[in-house]
């Protein structure tokens, strides 16, 4: 790792205090202590909903779960023996870098997070998988990268999107736009609100905030500020697909992950953490909010940078 990289590894959770919402700290800790959990949902720690495709088995969740993995691979619409540089912005730890490292065999990949305990465990798994010379992971801040301009070939952000500043999220897209060379593909999956909070009614308003308190989020990405602001930061070819339904089936087993998961810490007599329990109460009123299909949407956004 070069000085640049040591120096922000080192230096970048104080960045990312200053530049996240007023949440960096709650969001690590958030992850600290559920970050874990995740292993009971997913075992190769997918930690996302799933895409569901016609033939596949809707009671097969990790398919699904990986499925969603293959398709922000296929979004970037890079050369598959091409030598890229990529970067999964918010990468948790790393299952989709792992997944988009096998689909683009030759590409070099960083992984960012702001969680400590993450870059650990995403080391240790590349290590096992054979990646460590291809994945390098960076604790820190996606709002700041250690990279020149324009030097990246492609970006995602799975389910992370959601954690930068405000409903349009600029600070994220304005570092995407930064660090992608002309023609570079970005491609973000997440659930929008589509519509002000204020016009939520008094019920889904309240499973929204607590969804986002739960979830150490400020407020969600809106869809149309969301596309605004990649349009102002000179991203064209913009794609934006409803993938609701698609996501709805890994979704609908969240009551049965939920309800298994308290199950198998009561049989072992283990006490679950408050962040625990905030996770799986978010778990079971996200499906609230997509139920209410005229104020949420899960989308897949992708799109090519521009030439300014």
């Amino acid at each position: 790792m070069d000085g640049n990289l040591i120096a922000y590894a080192r230096s970048n959770a104080d960045v990312a205090r200053t530049s996240l919402p007023g949440s960096a700290e709650r969001i690590i800790e958030f992850y600290e202590q559920a970050g874990r959990d995740y292993e009971h949902w997913s075992r190769g720690i997918n930690m996302h909903l799933g895409f569901y495709r016609r033939g596949m088995n809707p009671l097969d969740r990790e398919a699904m779960l990986e499925q969603m993995n293959v398709e922000i691979a296929e979004r970037l619409r890079l050369d598959p023996n091409g030598k890229s540089l990529l970067i999964d912005l918010g990468c948790g730890v790393g299952s989709v870098t792992r997944s988009v490292a096998r689909y683009y065999s030759n590409s070099i990949i960083k992984g960012v997070t702001i969680v400590p305990s993450q870059i650990k465990i995403a080391s240790d798994l590349n290590a096992e998988q054979k990646f460590a010379d291809r994945i390098e992971m960076l604790q820190g801040n996606y709002v700041a990268l250690p990279l020149g301009g324009r030097s990246a070939d492609g970006v995602w952000a799975v389910e992370s999107a959601c954690y930068a500043k405000g409903a349009d999220k600029d600070d994220l897209i304005r570092e995407m736009a930064r660090v992608l060379k002309t023609g570079g593909r970005f491609v973000v999956a997440d659930c929008f609100i589509k519509c002000p909070e204020r016009d939520l009614n008094r019920v889904v308003r309240r499973c929204y905030r607590t969804v986002c308190d739960c979830w150490a989020l400020a407020e969600m990405p809106a869809i149309d500020r969301f596309v605004a602001a990649l349009q102002r930061h000179g991203f064209s070819d913009i794609l934006v697909e409803d993938i609701s339904w698609r996501a709805a089936p890994s979704l609908a087993h969240a009551p049965f992950a939920v309800s298994s998961f308290i199950n198998k810490k009561l049989f072992a007599g283990q006490p679950l953490n408050r962040h625990s329990i905030n996770n799986l109460k978010a778990s079971l009123l996200a499906l609230v909010l997509g139920l209410h299909r005229s104020g949420f949407s899960y989308y897949l956004i992708s799109g090519t940078r521009g030439e300014h």
